[in-house]
């Protein structure tokens, strides 16, 4: 699924106090990877209860094959993914993931991770995300599967993978 319009322009920065979202760039990807294993057990809730990614044995070259496949898919509309910085955009946070739903009444699935010594709390990043969607995207539909929605009541990512 794309978003409706091709005039629409894909937000590729936002800042807020306390975060800033950049959108996702091969350039980034050591220190996401460093990241990402850092916070491994966490991210294994991320997009399904029990999710085995990254596993044990996860690598930079997988790494680095996903992220090439997250800027191809920002680039042709259909997903989104982000990095979280803190402000100062020294220190890399968290990532954010969009996936335009094809639940009916759902516009858009919010995945999202923060670091563990994140200076956002998660509750306070989610909120100020389904606002940035709501002004910026212009979705009202927002679901945070596993977040809002029990991963017991919720049917998995219905991106088209």
């Amino acid at each position: 699924m794309m978003l409706k319009t091709a005039r629409f322009q894909v937000p590729q920065h936002y800042a807020h106090a306390g975060f800033v979202l950049r959108a996702c760039d091969e350039a980034q990807a050591v220190r996401e990877y460093v990241a990402l294993l850092r916070e491994r057990e966490q991210l294994h809730q991320l997009f399904r209860a029990d999710d085995p990614w990254p596993s044990a044995h996860f690598s930079l070259a997988q790494h680095e094959a996903d992220l090439a496949w997250q800027v191809s898919e920002l680039r042709a509309h259909r997903s989104f993914a982000y990095t979280v910085w803190e402000e100062q955009e020294q220190a890399l946070i968290g990532g954010l993931y969009l996936y335009p739903s094809l639940l009916p009444g759902v516009q858009v699935e919010v995945f999202f991770w923060l670091c563990a010594d994140s200076p956002v709390a998660a509750s306070t990043f989610s909120e100020v995300i389904r606002r940035w969607l709501r002004r910026r995207w212009n979705w009202t539909s927002v679901r945070f599967p596993g977040r809002d929605t029990p991963w017991a009541e919720w049917p998995g990512v219905t991106y088209p993978w």
